[in-house]
């Protein structure tokens, strides 16, 4: 990262990889648990105190520990009669910004934390009644050790047989058998996150995975309705796998942005790059820098650069090595009173507004790029142009009361583009 110019980088790691499958009817009894190394396993703090380390080590790039986290999966199939399908382990959300130690409350099915001991536990542990019942009988009705009444040892294994079943009796919110639950599973992961001042963004919501691994099957669909159905999350990652169905014109991203703006969510969502980086050589080779979110920040301090993230004031890239789209300047102005706003702010005006925006292609200047002007999931402008340019559109939209944002998708030769977070305009009288 240093050695590509890079000023901050999120090292993510699995917080958990582990998966249990049980046979019925002692699914919690009779069980195999596949566990790989992870997060939780090398212990956060530890992990905490190794990225400072390496930090002391590089000043020049700040070093932020951030976590992939999967919060649920389900089984299909029969060990018996096939093979397993292991289904939405894909579909997860990005977690940042939290203590080290916060870590390890994240709720998941993997950690058991959609199960606990509760009321419900008084009544899953019946069977321990009969099994006391049978004990106690066969004590009061026999001095010796004899042939005992046989309505005894029919309490006795039917209650054996129930505890078996019911262990270790807790009420279980959602579990790996019986489909997906819906979004529940993803929101207590973000509900959780969010009141310890965290953030979360939907990782890669277009990919769906297909993968034979011998024994069993790795199955997830895209997380599109996920993010739509799920509230409170920061943002999406809109590259690699984010950029059309996600965060193209019209897209979830849009929909959820004018839910926002008609009142229906507490928050905006915003935008950032991310990639699965295992190394620059071998079969899983990429480039470090061939996804970016760039930050409007004083200096590349942590703390700057996640409060830049929580409010928005950044804007995503992808590229290639030739050259990298760069958004010089992007404002919306009301000229009546020169008052402007940036990526994330929100400006009030009482009358149109004047969109204002600079792109260059760092390192390749008269590339063709075509910048598209959003507003409110609307193409309302496209410019096809040869960068570097400097552009200006006055909006002749004027509606008091309501609430609009504009954003750019700006894209060159492919892969190369680029998307900015929303700028939001209050109109008033």
């Amino acid at each position: 990262a240093r050695e590509k110019g890079m000023d901050a980088v999120f090292l993510t790691e699995n917080l958990e990889l582990s998966w249990e499958y049980g046979l019925e009817p002692f699914r919690n009894v009779i069980k195999k648990r596949v566990k790989k190394p992870d997060l939780l396993g090398y212990g956060p703090g530890k992990y905490a105190a190794r990225l400072e380390k390496i930090q002391k080590e590089n000043p020049s790039v700040s070093i932020i520990m951030s976590a992939e986290v999967s919060p649920f999966y389900f089984w299909e199939g029969d060990p018996f009669k096939g093979k397993l399908t292991l289904n939405d382990w894909d579909r997860q959300l990005l977690v940042m910004g939290l203590r080290p130690g916060e870590y390890k409350g994240i709720p998941t099915l993997s950690g058991g934390g959609f199960s606990r001991y509760g009321l419900k536990t008084v009544f899953l542990a019946w069977p321990l009644v009969l099994i006391v019942l049978g004990a106690v009988s066969l004590k009061k009705k026999h001095s010796r050790y004899y042939i005992a009444d046989p309505l005894c040892w029919l309490f006795i294994a039917v209650g054996v047989f129930f505890a078996l079943r019911n262990f270790p009796f807790k009420e279980v919110r959602y579990d790996q058998y019986h489909g997906r639950p819906g979004s529940g599973p993803y929101q207590a992961v973000i509900d959780h996150v969010d009141k310890r001042g965290g953030m979360t963004f939907w990782s890669s919501p277009e990919v769906k995975t297909e993968q034979d691994l011998g024994e069993v099957d790795f199955v997830s669909p895209p997380s599109l309705e996920l993010m739509r159905d799920t509230r409170g999350y920061t943002g999406f990652a809109c590259f690699y796998e984010g950029y059309r169905g996600a965060g193209g014109p019209g897209g979830v991203w849009d929909r959820v942005l004018n839910e926002y703006c008609r009142g229906e969510r507490s928050d905006p969502v915003w935008a950032i790059g991310e990639m699965s980086f295992h190394g620059s050589e071998g079969s899983f080779k990429k480039d470090i820098d061939a996804v970016q979110t760039v930050f409007l920040v004083n200096s590349n301090t942590p703390d700057e650069i996640l409060s830049a993230m929580r409010s928005g004031r950044m804007y995503s890239v992808r590229r290639t090595q030739e050259y990298q789209l760069q958004l010089d300047s992007f404002t919306v102005e009301y000229q009546e009173t020169g008052k402007e706003a940036l990526m994330g702010q929100e400006l009030e005006a009482f009358g149109p507004v004047t969109i204002k925006f600079k792109v260059s292609p760092a390192g390749q200047a008269g590339e063709k790029v075509t910048a598209k002007l959003i507003r409110s999931g609307d193409v309302i402008r496209e410019f096809a142009v040869e960068a570097p340019g400097e552009f200006e559109y006055v909006d002749t939209l004027f509606e008091p009361g309501k609430k609009v944002y504009y954003r750019l998708d700006i894209r060159g030769t492919y892969p190369n583009m680029l998307f900015s977070n929303p700028v939001f305009v209050r109109f008033k009288r």
